[in-house]
């Protein structure tokens, strides 16, 4: 059998206690997993697409917006959209943004703008360290 003193318990689990917070401290420290760069840091996934719409439609700096908010690795079923050129402003109407958890979608009329016709879409964006990951357009048709 095996005798402890309390005293050797207590120094016993300050010491793990001290190499938890070590542990803690080094991983945030040194290994971030998240990127304070990003331009939706701090922000709803609803107001991150809001700016990214807002920078690409509104101001035409589609170009500049996707390097912004869209990841490196971003998954984009619509890479030759208009809104991830720069160029001439794009008139938009939103109809509706439906935002639940970190996905969103924008459901919106893209007007004629850049050689291109008017265009229907449902977009659904994917946001993850305040970055958007995905988006999937889906070409519709609204009632007038």
């Amino acid at each position: 059998m095996v005798t402890v003193s309390r005293n050797s318990l207590k120094l016993l689990s300050i010491g793990i206690g001290l190499l938890f917070t070590a542990a803690v401290y080094y991983t945030m420290h040194y290994n971030p997993r998240w990127d304070w760069s990003a331009p939706g840091v701090g922000k709803l996934p609803r107001d991150i697409i809001a700016q990214f719409m807002d920078q690409a439609y509104d101001k035409g700096q589609g170009g500049t917006a996707q390097q912004s908010y869209f990841a490196k690795d971003a998954m984009d079923n619509a890479p030759a959209a208009d809104d991830r050129r720069d160029g001439a402003p794009v008139p938009h109407e939103i109809r509706d943004v439906i935002a639940q958890g970190m996905t969103v979608a924008v459901i919106h009329r893209i007007g004629p703008a850049r050689g291109n016709p008017q265009l229907d879409v449902i977009d659904v964006f994917r946001i993850k360290d305040g970055r958007i990951v995905r988006r999937d357009r889906y070409p519709t048709r609204f009632a007038q």
